[in-house]
């Protein structure tokens, strides 16, 4: 039984859509479903990325090929756009095979689409910059 896709209908939830979508294992998918169009990402310290350097900047995520988990831990409403603070983790294998985890604390901002739908504008998944 497949796992219906869940849908942001809350700030909040967005967090889960990104779980559902990483966890399936296509970035791609992921960016359609979670992120607003020209949404960005802190690729590294004094760095953003956006558009095809989004997609870069989450494949090292990805090429871990584990399982996140995670939470949102406090939500900040204005209207229609939201602040969330929420921690994650990856479960994953090693190259030696060894079971490992990588997290860390994530600063987004969410806004609220014509359609209702909450996705992200601004992601910060190590609340650097």
């Amino acid at each position: 039984m497949t796992q219906e896709a869940p849908i942001a209908t809350t700030p909040d939830k967005t967090t889960e859509v990104f779980m559902h979508y990483f966890n399936l294992g296509n970035v791609d998918d992921l960016i359609d479903a979670y992120y607003e169009k020209n949404a960005v990402i802190a690729g590294s310290p004094g760095s953003i990325a956006r558009g095809a350097a989004l997609k870069e900047a989450l494949l090292p995520y990805f090429s871990l090929n584990g399982r996140i988990s995670g939470a949102t831990r406090h939500t900040l409403i204005n209207g229609d756009i939201a602040l969330l603070i929420l921690d994650w983790a990856v479960e994953f294998n090693d190259e030696k095979g060894n079971p490992a985890r990588y997290g860390g604390t994530s600063t987004d901002v969410v806004r609220k689409g014509a359609d209702g739908v909450w996705r992200c504008v601004i992601d910060n998944p190590h609340n650097i910059l």
